[in-house]
């Protein structure tokens, strides 16, 4: 898949995750609410309690009010976080006991037997802080109870149930995160069978025109799939036409050069002496022969482009042999124009799987292009060694060599090099060498000579 090319796992993840991510804030913002408002009613509900226990004990006696102040009015307020409780009894404005600065309502007059609560401060710290007011019996104008407490419990309690409710919500993310995930993952599944269904038909050497299984594949993607079917099809057909275009060809356009050739070859018995007829036949033959030589060039990069060789059944060749078969096979071409073949052998046993006529063209093509364009009189090395699981075959001669900036190119086809002396040629033959090695899984490479002044060409083969 390209960089930044869009993904539907991903595209599925966030449209899931990210609703439910919302709906989690959404919650932890109305859980904080709640949290507080539980926190609040509990603590206020104790210092109510607290405030009507001290109420329940007002009495007056000789016309002055008196609190028998209970024990457990205060302690039921005591927490581990240490909270301070501060309280106060006035009654017509004056303190009868208590703490005479603690905060008293704000409301001039109270509804009797009604706490109240209200948030103040005190001693520098923040309490909260509960009042009521009692008619006590004995005296005309009620009586005001105000107990107060620090918050530290409060605040205690609050950052322990907000951190409980993070810790749930972080683990429902987690769950829902991983839940959606296999539930992505098991959705797409379908369509990650039909791609590895593609890419089997992807695979170099592999020509499997057979239609895609769409007996899994969801509704959403069965469009696209029957394309591919549709598409596979056709190739299918294009691959048998040329298939059957390259037979008809190989017996259509040999049949007659054979023919003309026999004939050039009668003719050229019947020719004597050195006259302008002998040489305009003896043209026209090497024209032919270049022009049959062509032929099977283009056939064999046809067949090899649509991997008709590389199908045929493979064998196992040892490396050294086929080299030295394929050397004496153009010694009479090399001795024709007096150039010496060597071979050189760093390990005997070297064996490749692979279809022999395959193996065939392409050492004929180096040694025939090394033959032809080395120096008339030179030599021609071939060295046969290892590398690792890698056989490897050097082929050096003494031509002029190819210049750096031209060895990619005569791999297009029909590139030649422009030179004056340069001998006929199609530009073929070095683009067969490379397509049919990249079918083998071997690979080619030009440069300079170890030994020769001229062209080093280097074959690996991937060894059996």
């Amino acid at each position: 898949m390209a960089r930044g090319q869009p993904s539907l796992k991903t595209r599925f993840l966030v449209g899931l995750l990210v609703p439910v991510s919302c709906i989690a804030v959404a919650v932890a913002v109305g859980g904080s609410l709640v949290i507080s408002h539980v926190v609040e009613v509990t603590h206020d509900r104790l210092l109510k309690g607290s405030l009507l226990a001290i109420a329940e004990r007002l009495a007056v006696e000789d016309g002055e009010v008196t609190v028998d102040l209970p024990r457990v009015a205060l302690s039921m307020l005591e927490t581990q976080s240490d909270d301070s409780v501060f309280y106060r009894v006035s009654a017509d404005g004056q303190t009868v006991t208590g703490y005479s600065d603690l905060p008293l309502p704000r409301k001039a007059a109270l509804e009797p037997e009604q706490p109240i609560f209200w948030d103040d401060s005190y001693g520098g710290n923040a309490v909260r802080i509960a009042a009521i007011s009692r008619h006590v019996y004995g005296i005309a104008k009620p009586v005001l109870v105000t107990v107060a407490e620090t918050e530290h419990a409060r605040e205690q309690l609050w950052r322990e149930m907000i951190r409980e409710l993070a810790m749930a919500e972080i683990v429902l993310l987690a769950v829902i995160a991983l839940l959606t995930w296999l539930a992505v993952e098991r959705g797409l599944g379908p369509l990650a069978q039909l791609k590895r269904q593609i890419d089997r038909r992807g695979i170099r050497g592999s020509k499997d025109f057979q239609p895609l299984d769409l007996q899994m594949v969801p509704k959403e993607a069965l469009a696209p799939a029957q394309a591919i079917n549709e598409l596979l099809d056709r190739v299918s057909l294009a691959t048998q036409i040329l298939r059957q275009f390259t037979a008809d060809a190989s017996h259509q356009m040999r049949t007659p050069l054979a023919a003309l050739r026999t004939h050039l070859d009668l003719l050229k018995r019947r020719l004597t002496g050195s006259s302008e007829m002998t040489e305009m036949v003896m043209e026209v033959d090497a024209q032919v022969v270049r022009l049959d030589r062509m032929i099977s060039q283009l056939l064999t990069l046809a067949r090899a482009d649509e991997d008709a060789l590389v199908r045929s059944p493979s064998e196992t060749i040892s490396l050294v042999t086929k080299a030295k078969q394929i050397l004496a096979l153009r010694a009479q071409a090399a001795a024709a124009r007096n150039i010496e073949l060597q071979l050189e052998v760093e390990q005997d046993e070297m064996s490749i799987e692979a279809n022999e006529l395959l193996v065939d063209e392409v050492f004929g093509n180096v040694i025939d292009n090394a033959i032809r364009y080395g120096a008339a009189g030179g030599v021609v090395i071939a060295r046969v060694s290892r590398d690792g699981e890698t056989g490897v075959v050097d082929l050096e001669d003494d031509g002029p060599g190819i210049p750096p900036a031209e060895r990619q190119k005569v791999f297009e086809r029909f590139y030649r090099i422009a030179r004056p002396d340069a001998p006929d040629g199609s530009g073929l033959g070095l683009s067969i060498v490379r397509v049919l090695l990249d079918r083998m899984g071997g690979s080619i490479e030009l440069g300079e000579g170890k030994r020769l002044r001229g062209l080093r060409v280097t074959m690996r083969f991937r060894l059996a």
